[in-house]
């Protein structure tokens, strides 16, 4: 076995901590639930298993371990693959005449275009490359050759000058370059680099026989040109080069020869860009050529395997997730397909947004208009939602006889993942209202479904300690003691935890945190 990033592996270290961690957070919510009642009772009153919990926290722990691994791409298996070999041919012609020393382009003429012609190479994708360098003559350096690296040490050995045969021989380069292609195939190009001044044969004649032979031409020099420096064996300039006449010979970019065999062949023609914008348009265009098919080969690779510990790692996120509830008493819509879910909640927009403009008048304390919003939603459709935020509403208008009794009806719907949030508030709302036994009640149903809630635990000990201060005195005293209007310190604060509870996805309310606003989709 091998791995794609083993370094990532490094990561499985966590994994002691993360069971300590679990161990500590689970003795700290044993010893939160003793101090107000004993391991037992809520044994008894909670709906887990008692060993969910640990189960889901193995799972959790799991799934982490299978993440790295997946993440760390192992590889197993060896694996045969047939593979097509495509391939086209690119012949590079290199004026490498005595002109080439020029300086008009620098360093000169010639070492510019050997860099461009060693950048082009890294560009193409092409899997035969040969070269062919020409003066008065032109000779075939490198013939058509899978193997760059030797491409790469001809480029390095050539010079400008080295070939006996002074001139500038356009077509008979072409024609050699023309030679080096074994088929008649629309996947040959041929790269040509020159001053384009042609001392020597008839380009114009040549043309028409590269068929289907694409030329690119990249004219090296400047229109303006150079005197043509004569060097010695150490290469230093000694002079430049004369006519017959005696004159000083400048040479100069040549375009109309090399624009016609361009032309002619579908090729481009390109002068010389420091930037190297014409090589790589000339690579995009040879890339796109069609290529020829050189037979088929078989290669041997290790199979990745990564969606093994992936899907593992899937499995255990979900067995986390799911494991807190199967002991849960199943109701109607844990019956119901996910799709037919979907389905019946694209089929009530209307009810959707009434709830929504409900919520949103709710969250800016407009309570008379989120009541007629909600109330409109459970004209259309009963939902636990619209009761939830009825109920809600109703709570900080103080209506708290009708506030309980929309959160029976939410109860109604038995959802277990609204539970624990819905005998809170219920909770709350009794509290509020002096039911204190009530209150205490619906506190431990919330306990039975989170023994690890410090809410809930904290307002059953305020609830527990009120229901023994009270317990000399009336009932229509301690009535009176808690109908008082909420102060508006009370609402501000209230009104500033709604953006926290809503970041956090709790939403609770009382003491920390205020009803939520449940959303319908």
């Amino acid at each position: 076995m091998i791995w794609d990033n083993p370094k990532i592996l490094f990561a499985l270290l966590a994994l002691p901590f993360i069971a300590l961690f679990f161990v500590f957070e689970w003795r700290a919510r044993r010893q939160r639930c003793s101090v107000y009642a004993s391991s037992s009772f809520f044994e008894k009153l909670t709906s887990f298993r008692p060993r969910a919990g640990i189960f889901a926290r193995i799972s959790a722990a799991l799934a982490f371990a299978f993440f790295v691994t997946a993440l760390a791409g192992p590889r197993w298996g060896l694996v045969s693959r047939k593979v097509e070999e495509k391939s086209s041919s690119v012949m590079i012609a290199l004026d490498v005449s005595s002109s080439m020393f020029c300086e008009d382009i620098k360093p000169t003429r010639f070492k510019a275009s050997i860099a461009k012609i060693k950048y082009i190479l890294s560009l193409l994708r092409s899997e035969r490359y040969g070269l062919v360098g020409f003066a008065g003559r032109a000779f075939t350096i490198c013939p058509l050759t899978g193997d760059l690296a030797s491409l790469r040490m001809f480029l390095d050995e050539i010079s400008a000058g080295e070939i006996p045969y002074p001139g500038t021989n356009i077509s008979e380069a072409l024609s050699k370059a023309a030679e080096s292609f074994e088929d008649d195939t629309n996947s040959r190009a041929v790269i040509l680099l020159t001053d384009g001044e042609n001392l020597q044969g008839d380009p114009a004649s040549i043309v028409k026989e590269l068929k289907g032979i694409r030329v690119f031409v990249i004219g090296v020099g400047t229109p303006e040109g150079e005197p043509i420096p004569v060097k010695d064996d150490n290469g230093k300039v000694t002079g430049y080069k004369k006519d017959e006449k005696g004159e000083t010979v400048i040479s100069r970019r040549d375009e109309t020869l090399l624009l016609q065999i361009a032309n002619a062949t579908k090729g481009r023609y390109f002068p010389f860009d420091p930037a190297n914008r014409d090589i790589e348009q000339i690579a995009d265009a040879i890339n796109s050529m069609d290529k020829d098919f050189m037979g088929e080969s078989f290669s041997s690779s290790l199979e990745k395997k990564y969606p093994i510990p992936l899907a593992a790692a899937l499995f255990f996120m979900i067995a986390d997730f799911l494991l807190p509830f199967i002991t849960r008493k199943k109701t109607f819509l844990d019956n119901i397909p996910p799709a037919l879910i979907l389905l019946l909640l694209i089929a009530a927009p209307s009810m959707a947004d009434d709830i929504s403009s409900g919520n949103r008048d709710f969250r800016n304390r407009d309570f008379f208009k989120a009541e007629q919003h909600y109330r409109e939603a459970l004209k259309k459709k009963a939902s636990e939602a619209a009761y939830y935020n009825l109920a809600n509403t109703y709570y900080f208008m103080e209506k708290h006889d009708d506030a309980e009794k929309n959160y029976r009806k939410a109860a109604t719907f038995e959802n277990p993942r609204m539970e624990e949030d819905l005998f809170y508030n219920m909770a709350n709302n009794c509290y509020r209202k002096g039911d204190i036994d009530e209150a205490i009640s619906f506190y431990r149903r919330v306990l039975r479904a989170d023994p690890s809630s410090s809410d809930a635990l904290h307002n059953l000990e305020m609830a527990l300690r009120q229901k023994s201060e009270d317990s000399g005195k009336k009932d229509g005293e301690k009535d009176k003691e808690k109908e008082g209007d909420m102060s508006e310190d009370d609402m501000q604060r209230a009104m500033n935890l709604l953006d926290d509870m809503e970041k956090s996805g709790r939403k609770k309310q009382e003491k920390q945190k205020m009803p939520a606003v449940s959303q319908d989709w």
